[in-house]
């Protein structure tokens, strides 16, 4: 209640009572503090209205408070956490790297199990607990079958794992995984990498960090692609196929000249390319090409 009246009408507020605190309204205030830990301008309007379904008070209001309170001051064409204020902003780093680790290794424990479903409320359990429902690095809101197309992970059968040993191919396959199942990609320590991983990876142009990281990202694309087939493949508003992705140094001519073209469901051609000898791999993916209204035929009543 006094911590309530405090926030009402201004009084001084113990910023690490906030940055420990279990409820919404009170650690939101220091996650907002946090993003101004280097001179940074405020939110666009959009997002200060998210941000005002969770924090006591209106957006410039709070920065308004945290001015007040010493913990902020104007730098630049935006504002900056003071020395008083980033012992708070320090805490509350800790406690959410702290809640990072707890739930990546809840979802690797699922996901060693093949428990997708299980893992994925994991991160939804995680990402609700943010102030916004999403950490800043992981994904964006997965579908609804986003486990069961992580699951396919592990029951791949494909020649991206031709010549690898049984085991290398089950850690591959449960570190493309998390990725899958996180939305987002991370490269390893090397010393998270199994000496025999390491040998079957190796690559001549690609230090083994590197080589892994592109495996893996190959593996999340060719489900992701197989997907976006399917999903396609027997609906009336999707009749082509469009090869999109990078096109940069490291882009091979094989995929390059399909990039930008569009192809019937039926004819268009395999991803990943065979053909592509990119050190990354094949990076294209399908976009589904939406129909005008004009094009789509019309059912009879």
């Amino acid at each position: 209640m006094m911590q309530l009246f405090k926030n009402l009408f201004g009084g001084q507020v113990d910023g690490m009572m906030l940055a420990q605190s279990q409820e919404l309204k009170e650690y939101a205030q220091i996650e907002l503090l946090a993003y101004f830990a280097e001179p940074t301008a405020p939110h666009d309007s959009t997002a200060q209205r998210a941000w005002n379904r969770v924090l006591p008070k209106p957006y410039p209001d709070m920065l308004a408070r945290f001015q007040k309170q010493g913990w902020l001051a104007p730098a630049g064409n935006g504002y900056q956490v003071t020395a008083q204020g980033r012992p708070f902003v320090e805490a509350y780093r800790r406690r959410t790297e702290e809640a990072k680790r707890t739930a990546m290794q809840g979802v690797h424990d699922a996901l060693a199990q093949m428990m997708t479903s299980e893992a994925l409320t994991i991160r939804r359990q995680y990402e609700n607990r943010t102030p916004l429902g999403k950490a800043d690095w992981t994904g964006p809101e997965p579908p609804m079958n986003h486990s069961a197309v992580t699951r396919r992970i592990f029951f791949l059968d494909h020649w991206l794992f031709d010549g690898l040993s049984p085991e290398t191919v089950k850690w591959l396959k449960l570190y493309a995984a998390e990725e899958h199942l996180w939305g987002a990609f991370w490269r390893l320590d090397p010393a998270q990498i199994p000496p025999q991983v390491a040998q079957e990876l190796a690559h001549p142009e690609l230090d083994i960090v590197e080589a892994v990281y592109w495996r893996a990202h190959a593996i999340v694309l060719l489900v992701d692609n197989q997907e976006t087939w399917q999903r396609v493949k027997g609906g009336d508003h999707v009749r082509r196929l469009e090869i999109v992705g990078v096109n940069d140094e490291h882009t091979c001519e094989h995929c390059r000249q399909h990039l930008g073209k569009q192809y019937l469901v039926a004819r268009v051609p395999e991803l990943p390319h065979r053909g592509c000898t990119s050190p990354y791999g094949c990076r294209c993916r399908y976009e589904p090409v939406l129909e005008a209204i004009e094009e789509i035929p019309l059912m009879a009543n």
